[in-house]
């Protein structure tokens, strides 16, 4: 299976979502800053990235796990790489796409747009940071409901 963790940019939500499913992160405690900061991706996505399947690696089950930045188009972009998989003679149910948006607290938009957006990486990482600390715990959340879909999938495909 691949998983696909996508939020808007590919650089906070998602990065520490798959760092938690890798066991990157800790699931069980929210980590420092220099832990969140330590993440090859976290705050550095540019934005010619948008749209590209990262691949951060592979997990103890065996599952590839990615990352994508989808911006305001992850619905699209989704049925886009669904159709593409069905193209290329893949099955587009051996793809989760996790959506890590509803996890992104207000203090992730301000300091991810000052960052990513507006370049003031000195205001903005502190507050991205800061508001990636305090949603982690639903950040972990959502990683352990992923974690249970791939064992009731590979439970449900023996």
């Amino acid at each position: 299976m691949k998983v696909v963790y996508h939020c808007y940019g590919g650089s906070h939500a998602s990065p520490v979502a798959a760092a938690i499913h890798l066991h990157t992160l800790p699931a069980e405690r929210i980590p420092t800053r220099q832990e969140i900061l330590s993440l090859n991706l976290f705050d550095k996505v540019a934005p010619k990235m948008y749209g590209t399947l990262i691949p951060l690696g592979i997990d103890n089950e065996g599952n590839e796990i990615f990352v994508l930045g989808a911006r305001n188009a992850s619905d699209i972009l989704l049925k886009v790489l669904k159709g593409v998989t069905r193209m290329i003679g893949e099955n587009h149910q051996d793809y989760l796409f996790v959506d890590v948006r509803p996890c992104i607290n207000i203090w992730m938009r301000i300091g991810g747009f000052l960052s990513r957006s507006v370049g003031l990486v000195f205001f903005g990482r502190p507050i991205v940071t800061w508001g990636v600390r305090k949603a982690y715990p639903s950040i972990a959340d959502l990683v352990s409901q992923t974690r249970s879909r791939l064992r009731q999938n590979k439970v449900g495909s023996r």
